[in-house]
């Protein structure tokens, strides 16, 4: 009976196997259908996003259009305008005098202007026996809140930036589109990469005289040249600054773009305490000075002797410095914030040792009544990282291969190169090649230098700040200064280098290519340039410098202390800027 039955019972077993395997057959052919049509709706999905993605860029897009088209507009209705005008001049002319064909023919000069007219005409109008208008300059009044009545009495409050001539015939309005038309192509040729982030918005008014022209008052009575009599012959312009909760204004004095200016004020509210580090000549000090005026006014306060206080470091102890923190912390805690300066500088603090024992006594004080605290300094100590965690100081680096100081020299010098061009009514194209020359030697000599040596070293632009603005003048002033200047500096830097890095390059005396590039012209056996060898730096030599003042230049120069880069200069990066 059980031999009957086995082949039943592995019979079902056969079959319950063959049904399962069939289930799990459908079961896999099911996964694989789902896991299809996963893949499909995941790609659905997919392109879905990227659709939308694409439909916002093209409302982007069409947006951006949009407002393209109502500015190009706007700008064909005034041209449209102005060429009406221009037209009924001309229909005029044949019934007037020669005298008032003159002044109509001067204001189709003016229309133009407006239209198209190139950099070099709008800054250097016609000579004033040529022009038929009243040649007119225009100058920027100067500071984070623009004062037209100091800059009247104190010249070196403003900088000129062009000139226009002015007939009887000029309405305010050409004027307004020539003066902002002017302010834009002069930032674009003092910085060709960023305009120093501004724009003809960034004009918040000009004066002429007592009249102020804005979008927001009314056209004056008479037309301008109404307006330009006796001492009133120019036309100052008004950036937008403290008042408007700008640093336009700000931006143009320092020549430091936009970005970065709002960059370092934003710091200084947030956080109340920055130290501007960087080596020496790079203008730590003047941008110190002038960030500390922005503030004073930014709070609503008025620019008065004690709203900024300097502590020079150079002629004081770190005792000393500890006690002036001191008595500041003991004015937060027991006065008003009224008789405390706004900002304290604190000068050159490399020179002193232990920065945070120094400024201990600020941790018990209130944070919001401290004054603000802007610090510089030559180098970063082993306490910055102390001065940052339990003092809330945030670090500024000016160095010389980064903004703003790796352009500030040819922005410095190209304003130089306008108000000269301005105030002489002439434009000088080989004057030009000279002064974009100069930034690149400078660059290249920093280069040369952190190849022999370190960044550490490099030179500040305020050696190169002072070159004439006449091209004589300026190849004695370049020739002085590397010869006497620039080759003893180098020649210690590279020095001191290799004692410290050893030899990191192939050696390739700057001079080659300061001589193939200069601008002057040299002949062959003209040598008004020294060179810079290798025998001179000891970089042949084994012990490197154990010999190095039998190494120096067959050429007499003058000692370091008298006009090589040192220090003791200080850091302000300009003057009368």
């Amino acid at each position: 009976m059980q031999n009957g039955q086995h082949p039943l019972i592995k019979g079902s077993h056969s079959s319950g196997a063959l049904s399962e395997g069939e289930d799990s057959v459908t079961i896999m052919e099911l996964r694989k259908q789902l896991r299809d049509k996963d893949m499909k709706l995941t790609d659905i999905r997919l392109e879905a996003l990227s659709s939308a993605h694409q439909l916002e860029q093209l409302r982007e897009a069409m947006n951006k259009m949009k407002n393209e088209m109502c500015a190009l507009k706007s700008d064909n209705d005034r041209l449209t305008r102005m060429i009406h005008s221009s037209h009924s001049l001309n229909s005029s002319q044949t019934s007037l005098p020669h005298q008032s064909r003159t002044s109509s023919e001067s204001l189709e000069r003016t229309i133009s202007l407006s239209e198209n007219t190139s950099l070099a005409d709008l800054l250097i109008q016609e000579s004033p026996e040529r022009s038929e208008g009243r040649r007119v300059p225009i100058m920027v009044y100067l500071g984070s809140n623009p004062d037209p009545n100091r800059a009247r009495v104190d010249k070196a409050a403003e900088v000129p930036i062009g000139s226009l001539a002015v007939s009887g015939k000029t309405k305010w309005d050409i004027l307004d589109n020539i003066i902002r038309k002017i302010f834009k192509e002069y930032v674009l040729r003092i910085d060709p990469v960023t305009n120093l982030g501004l724009s003809s918005e960034s004009v918040y008014s000009y004066h002429i005289g007592d009249i102020v022209r804005s979008k927001e008052t009314d056209v004056p009575e008479l037309l301008p040249i109404g307006y330009l009599v006796g001492d009133t012959m120019q036309i100052g312009i008004c950036l937008k600054g403290t008042k408007q909760n700008s640093v336009d204004s700000l931006a143009f004095e320092t020549l430091i773009p936009k970005s970065i200016v709002q960059r370092y004020i934003s710091l200084l509210m947030e956080h109340r305490r920055i130290i501007l580090c960087g080596p020496s000549g790079t203008g730590k000090t003047y941008l110190a000075q002038k960030l500390a005026e922005h503030l004073v006014l930014r709070s609503g306060r008025e620019l008065t002797a004690g709203s900024v206080a300097t502590f020079n470091v150079d002629h004081k102890t770190a005792k000393e410095l500890r006690q002036y923190l001191a008595n500041i912390a003991e004015q937060c805690e027991n006065t008003g914030v009224g008789d405390l300066p706004t900002v304290i500088i604190l000068d050159n603090l490399h020179h002193v040792g232990a920065l945070g024992e120094v400024f201990n006594g600020f941790l018990s004080v209130k944070y919001q009544k401290c004054p603000y605290i802007i610090g510089t300094m030559n180098q970063a100590t082993c306490s910055t990282t102390n001065l940052q965690l339990h003092h809330n100081f945030r670090w500024v680096l000016c160095a010389n291969h980064m903004e703003p100081v790796k352009g500030f020299l040819g922005r410095y010098l190209r304003r130089r190169l306008v108000e000269a061009e301005v105030m002489t009514s002439l434009r000088n194209n080989d004057l030009n090649k000279i002064i974009d020359w100069v930034p690149k030697v400078w660059l290249h000599l920093n280069k040369f230098l952190e190849t022999h040596s370190s960044s550490d070293v490099t030179i500040g632009p305020r050696l190169f700040l002072s070159a004439p603005m006449e091209i004589g003048g300026c190849k004695i002033w370049f020739t002085d200064l590397w010869n006497y200047s620039i080759v003893p500096y180098m020649l210690e830097a590279v020095r001191e280098g290799l004692q410290v890095y050893g030899k990191r390059a192939q050696w390739e005396d700057p001079s080659d290519w300061v001589l193939e590039t200069f601008p002057w012209g040299v002949a062959k056996d003209e040598q008004i340039l020294l060179r810079i060898r290798q025998e001179d730096v000891g970089y042949d030599s084994i012990g490197l410098l154990s010999t190095s003042e039998n190494n120096s230049p067959k050429v007499a120069v003058k000692n370091k202390e008298e006009g090589s880069v040192n220090e003791s200069e200080g850091d302000s990066m300009i003057s009368d800027v």
